[in-house]
């Protein structure tokens, strides 16, 4: 059967409760009772002292009456019944509830008032007949003063037996008052320690035993042995305990098991035991933490790919610059040694003039498609400079990432030193994540640094081969010039040796100009290769963390 804290203790006040309450209604009755018995006993005590003023004065009354009957003095009494004081009494307030004294006072009533008239009456027949006069007051008034007295004496017995009886019952109220009172006492002491018996056995020994047991507590430990079992509310309230460190010990092992993965770049975790309660923001924290650092590095890698194929492009588009300038060199050689032959041959140009104008047709046809070279070239260069361009925001993007990163791994640190000792494991990770992104940071400075360079480089070269082709397209000019002036060979041949000497000035200029081509190209491929490497550098480092499927397939 259930024992219940509450209901014992509520017993057990309510007992001395009740004890007190029943000790106080006794005592205040008791109290009262006393104050009616002291009440009474006024009362009598006054009734008793009217009674005997009222014979006193009666006496006196007689003896003043006897003195103006036998000696002639003057009569001072009272003839009204109503002013003595046992007239006041009778015609007053009696005093009294008592029926015996009641009745005596109705008996006195008439012999009272016929005592005070009979003054008048024997005074009045004493001036006609004194001797009657005198006999009256010994037959007649001593009569009723006897009487009087007789009743007045039975008022002060039944006066003084009612104060005995006052007194009887406030000594006996007295003796229960002492026994009320003990038994009161005693009840109530009696009640009061079993109250603290009870709480100091079955509340405070409990509760200092579950202080005691949980006093680890103080020093991060949370994995307790608390057996204390009691079917009552504190019994409950260690099992509640008991329950919470368990499952608080489970929340802990659970994140120092995540802080672990995370330490070895491991963003694809998540909490194993339902965090419940306040504890479910630590698990959305954990949650948004991973996701956040997962969608950073999947960007990341994304960014990587792309700067790793425009890098491949970029290489790949200077290693034809590098072709193209050679096949242009050779053609530029070709065209000297056909104009060496020309210049040759001039002296027999009559004869080869046929020959000359095959060569000259065929030297416009390689110019013409060196200039289709040029252009293919200009159009290359320029998209180098656009992708460069996109490469560029790429690396300000990945800049940004690593900058927010950053920003979360203070947030995280901050969060973790907050945490105390139990986020240490995770200070270490934000501390991992924060020099991360900072490598990250530099090493998209650095990239940024050579795209620049690849940039520069790609301008300069586009300048030289806008020249180039500019160069070509007068050299094409050139040809076509030429081929008219062999068409008009025989009619010109004086200005032959002046435009062989021209054309071999021009393809000097030419050669100038590809051998500078050919070297922006080189250097242009050097960059290329420089920053594919640097690409390849940052892929390895971030190839080791491990991200969550779900946002890499989303940025994917």
């Amino acid at each position: 059967m259930r024992k219940s804290v509450k209901v014992m203790v509520g017993i057990r006040v309510a007992a001395a409760f009740l004890s007190v309450l029943l000790f106080s209604v006794l005592t205040t009755r008791n109290i009262l009772n006393m104050d009616d018995c002291e009440e009474a006993s006024i009362e009598v005590n006054a009734l008793l002292t009217r009674a005997q003023k009222a014979e006193v004065a009666h006496y006196k009354w007689s003896g003043n009456l006897s003195n103006a009957l036998y000696a002639g003095t003057e009569f001072t009494g009272s003839t009204d019944p109503t002013g003595c004081v046992l007239g006041q009494w009778i015609y007053g307030d009696a005093g009294t509830n008592d029926d015996i004294i009641l009745g005596l006072r109705s008996q006195l009533e008439p012999l009272h008032k016929e005592l005070h008239e009979s003054a008048v009456y024997v005074l009045n027949l004493m001036e006609t007949d004194p001797v009657q006069a005198q006999n009256y007051y010994q037959e007649t008034i001593q009569s009723n003063l006897s009487t009087l007295v007789s009743l007045l004496d039975e008022v002060i017995e039944r006066g003084t037996v009612l104060n005995d009886a006052s007194i009887a019952n406030m000594q006996h109220t007295v003796s229960v008052m002492h026994i009320v009172t003990a038994s009161g006492l005693a009840l109530s002491l009696i009640s009061l320690l079993s109250l603290v018996i009870y709480v100091m056995t079955r509340v405070v020994k409990p509760i200092l035993i579950i202080t005691d047991k949980t006093r680890p507590l103080s020093e991060g430990r949370l994995n307790l042995e608390l057996n204390y079992h009691s079917n009552d509310e504190i019994g409950d309230l260690a099992k509640n305990l008991k329950h919470s460190l368990e499952q608080t010990n489970q929340y802990v092992e659970d994140i120092n098991r995540i802080m672990h993965e995370l330490s070895k770049g491991n963003f694809n975790v998540s909490t194993s035991v339902p965090f419940i309660g306040d504890f479910r923001s630590i698990a959305d924290s954990i949650e948004s933490f991973t996701t956040s650092l997962s969608t950073a590095m999947a960007n990341i890698n994304e960014i990587q790919r792309k700067v790793f194929d425009h890098a491949n492009y970029l290489s790949n588009g200077a290693q034809i610059l590098a072709e193209g300038a050679t096949e242009q060199a050779s053609a530029v050689e070709e065209l000297s040694a056909t104009l060496n032959d020309l210049s040759i041959s001039a002296k027999h140009n009559i004869q080869i003039s046929s020959d000359v104008r095959d060569n000259a047709q065929l030297t416009g046809e390689q110019v013409n498609l060196s200039s289709q070279q040029m252009v293919e070239l200009v159009e290359a260069m320029r998209d180098i400079s656009s992708k460069s361009n996109q490469i560029e925001k790429i690396i300000s993007t990945i800049e940004n990432i690593s900058f927010q990163t950053n920003i979360l791994a203070l947030n995280a640190a901050v969060e973790a030193s907050r945490a105390g000792e139990s986020g240490k494991g995770f200070a270490v990770v934000a501390e991992e994540v924060r020099s991360l992104a900072s490598q990250s940071d530099q090493a998209a400075k650095a990239t940024k640094d050579l795209i620049e360079s690849s940039v520069q480089a790609a301008n300069r070269g586009n300048q030289i081969v806008e020249e180039v082709s500019t160069t070509l397209q007068n050299t094409l000019s050139l040809v076509l010039q030429s081929n008219d002036a062999i068409s008009e060979f025989t009619d010109a041949v004086h200005t032959e040796a002046t435009s062989i000497s021209q054309v071999a000035e021009g393809l000097g200029q030419i050669s100038a100009v590809v051998q500078t081509n050919s070297a922006s190209s080189e250097e242009s491929a050097t960059v290329s290769t420089e920053l594919f490497e640097q690409v390849t550098l940052l892929q390895n480092q971030t190839r080791n963390f491990q991200l969550k499927p779900d946002v890499v397939a989303d940025i994917e």
